[in-house]
C-alpha cells in the first residue's frame, strides 16, 4: 500500500492538496471542498452557519395581552396623559423592533395605503374641531384607533423567519382558554333556556361591548380555521388550533350576537370554497348543516332566528340604526368632501340622538366624506388583493398559502360585521386582524418554508 503524504493530512489527493494550500496567501484560511465520500462530520462542517433571528419579545406578550381587558384596565395602573399599559407595551415594541433593524416589507400596497388612511385621519380629527365643541377626547380615540392599525407595521419588521411566523400565531393562541373560561363564567351567571337581552356578554372586553367581543372572535375562530384546514402541520399544532378555534366559537355563541353570527358563517364559506381542497368537505358540511340547529342552544337558536330586517317586524335596535343612517347620509350630503371630522358623528351638533352610526362605511362618509371614504377602501381592497395574490401564488399546504386563506374569510367576515358596528376602530378589537395581515404581506418576502424546517 502507497502511505498518504504526510502534509495532506490523509488526503487521497496529495498533489492537488498542496497545490491548492500553495496558492492560497499567507494568513489565510479556508475549507476544502468537501468531496461526495467525505464523512458526515466532515459535511456538517462545510454548511454555512446561519444566525438565529431576533425575537421581539415585547410584541409577543403585548399580543398576549390585547384582548384581555378586564386584566389591563382592570389591574394594570392607567399611566395618565391618556396613555395605559397597552399604549406603553406597544411603543416598547416598535422600539425593540426598530433597534433590531426591522424592516417593512418592500412595494406593498398594504403599506401605502396604511399611511394614506392614517394621514388622513390626523387631518380629519383637525377639521372636526370646527364642528364639535368639545372634542376633548378625540386625540386619545383617534390614538389607540392607530395602535390597532400599526399592529400592521410593527409585527412586519419584528418578523424575519417562519419560525417568527409561527411565533405571532402562537400568542394570538395562548389568551384563548383563558377568554372561553371567562365567557363561560360569565354565561352559567345568566343562562337561561329562552333568549332574551339579559343574557348578552362581552368576555373579556370589560369596556366594550358583546358585539364587539363576537367581532373579535369571529376573526381568530376563521383564520384559525384555514390553518387547520389548508397547512400542513404536526399533530400538536392541530390541537392548538382545534382549541383555540373552539374558544372563540364559545365566544360567538355567548355573545349572542347575531351579525358575529352570519359574518363567522359566511368567513368560514369563503376559506372553503377558496381552499384547493374543497371537495373534500361536502360530506362534512352536509352533516353539520343537519345536525347543528338541533345542539346549539336554544337561546342561540332563537336569537339568530330574530334576524331581519323586513319593515313590520325589525326590533328596537334595528330600527334605531336606520334612523341613525338617514341622519349620517344628510349629514355627509351637507359635507360631501370631508366630512365633519374624525369622531364627531355622536356629538348632539350632528345627531340628536348623541349615538354612533352603527354601521362604519355611513359614519365613513358622514365625519371623513369622499376622502375618508376613498382612504378606507383603498386600505380595505389593498389587503384583499394581497390576499388574493398570495392564495394564488403560494404552494397549497404552506403557512404562506394557509394565512391569506384564513385573511380572505376574516376581511369577508370584517366588512359583514361593519355593516352593522365599529369593529374597526376599536383596538381590542382589530389588532389580531392586522397582525394576520402584517404576516401575509411579509410572507412573499421570507425564505422559502422547506429551507427552515
Amino acid at each position: 500500500m502507497r502511505g498518504a503524504h504526510p502534509d495532506a493530512g490523509g488526503s487521497r489527493f496529495p498533489l492537488a492538496a498542496r497545490a491548492l494550500r500553495g496558492a492560497m496567501p499567507a494568513g489565510t484560511r479556508t475549507r476544502l471542498p468537501v468531496l461526495p465520500g467525505a464523512p458526515s462530520a466532515a459535511r456538517a462542517s462545510a454548511r454555512p452557519a446561519t444566525a438565529r433571528a431576533p425575537r421581539n419579545w415585547p410584541l409577543f406578550v403585548f399580543l398576549i395581552l390585547l384582548p384581555l381587558q378586564n386584566i389591563t384596565a382592570g389591574y394594570l395602573p392607567n399611566i395618565g396623559g391618556g396613555l395605559n399599559f397597552l399604549n406603553l407595551m406597544f411603543l416598547v415594541s416598535l422600539f425593540t423592533a426598530m433597534a433590531q433593524g426591522g424592516k417593512l416589507a418592500p412595494n406593498e400596497p398594504v403599506n401605502t395605503w396604511t399611511a394614506i388612511y392614517a394621514i388622513y385621519m390626523t387631518l380629519s380629527m383637525l377639521i372636526g374641531f370646527h364642528f364639535v365643541n368639545e372634542p376633548t377626547n378625540h386625540f386619545n380615540q383617534l390614538k389607540d384607533h392607530m395602535v390597532g392599525l400599526f399592529v400592521v407595521y410593527v409585527v412586519q419588521m419584528s418578523v424575519r423567519d417562519w419560525n417568527g411566523v409561527r411565533m405571532v400565531v402562537l400568542a394570538t393562541l395562548l389568551p384563548l382558554p383563558y377568554i372561553a373560561k371567562v365567557v363561560w363564567n360569565q354565561h352559567r351567571s345568566v343562562a337561561s333556556t329562552h333568549y332574551t337581552d339579559d343574557l348578552r356578554i362581552s368576555g373579556t372586553f370589560a369596556l366594550l361591548g358583546a358585539n364587539e367581543f363576537a367581532a373579535f372572535c369571529v376573526t381568530v375562530a376563521v383564520v384559525l380555521f384555514a390553518l387547520l384546514l389548508a397547512c400542513r402541520l404536526s399533530r400538536k399544532w392541530k390541537l392548538l388550533l382545534l382549541g383555540g378555534i373552539g374558544c372563540m366559537i364559545v365566544g360567538v355563541l355567548y355573545a349572542y350576537s347575531r351579525t358575529a353570527y352570519i359574518s363567522l358563517i359566511m368567513g368560514m364559506v369563503v376559506v372553503i370554497l377558496v381552499w384547493r381542497g374543497r371537495m373534500k368537505l361536502i360530506l362534512p358540511l352536509c352533516l353539520a348543516v343537519v345536525v347543528l340547529p338541533a345542539v346549539l342552544p336554544k337561546s342561540v337558536v332563537e336569537r339568530f332566528d330574530s334576524t331581519t330586517v323586513e319593515e313590520g317586524k325589525r326590533d328596537e335596535s334595528t330600527e334605531l340604526r336606520i334612523e341613525y343612517w338617514k341622519i349620517a347620509w344628510s349629514n355627509f350630503v351637507r359635507n360631501p368632501v370631508v366630512g365633519t371630522g374624525y369622531h364627531t358623528f355622536h356629538h348632539r351638533e350632528i345627531n340628536p340622538y348623541g349615538r354612533d352610526t352603527h354601521n362604519l362605511y355611513i359614519r365613513m362618509l358622514s365625519e371623513g366624506g369622499v376622502l375618508g371614504a376613498i382612504s378606507l377602501l383603498g386600505i380595505l381592497l389593498a389587503v384583499l388583493r394581497t390576499s388574493l395574490r398570495e392564495v394564488a401564488q403560494a404552494r397549497t399546504g404552506t403557512w404562506r398559502y394557509a394565512l391569506a386563506l384564513g385573511m380572505m374569510g376574516a376581511w369577508v367576515s370584517m366588512i359583514i360585521s361593519n355593516l352593522f358596528g365599529d369593529r374597526f376602530t376599536y383596538y381590542p378589537v382589530i389588532a389580531y386582524f392586522w397582525a394576520y395581515v402584517a404576516l401575509v404581506v411579509k410572507a412573499r418576502h421570507l425564505p422559502p418554508e422547506d429551507s427552515t424546517r
